[in-house]
């Protein structure tokens, strides 16, 4: 890994508001369901690379999994549900010619085809702001409908 992109990760890791310790995403089952709570309220839930790719490699062994028979979504924080992908992240990526703006997109189309061709129930709790793809690819959407903003 370049120098560049580490000192690019560092700044994103920085911007979001987190330390490399705090999790982005929280996985966890709950008897039969798993639970997947996007963790980044401070950036109203946007996706980035890293949460991007845990929520896959966790999609695919839970897809496995004979005890899980649903995937719950949902966002942290009360304000925003996910305000789609992390673009400033992205954006200062590029101006930098680091590779994860190519990267993000190619991995979070990856995710929303995942998403898409779910072999179980995929919901999705929708409280607040809702932007981006990967609150499109749902089975079934719950949605607050006091504070919620579909963009």
């Amino acid at each position: 890994m370049s120098l560049n992109r580490l000192h690019n990760i560092s700044q994103h890791l920085t911007m979001s508001g987190h330390s490399p310790s705090e999790a982005e995403v929280l996985l966890a089952k709950s008897g039969c369901a798993a639970v997947i709570t996007m963790n980044r309220p401070k950036a109203l839930n946007a996706l980035n690379l890293n949460m991007a790719r845990q929520i896959y490699q966790q999609l695919k062994l839970w897809e496995e999994d004979p005890d899980t028979f649903l995937v719950i979504i949902k966002g942290s924080g009360g304000k925003a549900f996910c305000a789609g992908g992390d673009i400033l992240a992205v954006t200062n990526a590029g101006k930098s010619g680091d590779r994860l703006a190519q990267d993000f997109f190619r991995e979070e189309y990856i995710l929303n085809n995942a998403i898409g061709t779910y072999r179980k129930p995929y919901i999705a709790f929708i409280d607040g702001i809702t932007m981006g793809g990967v609150s499109k690819m749902c089975t079934c959407y719950i949605i607050n409908d006091t504070k919620w903003k579909f963009c």
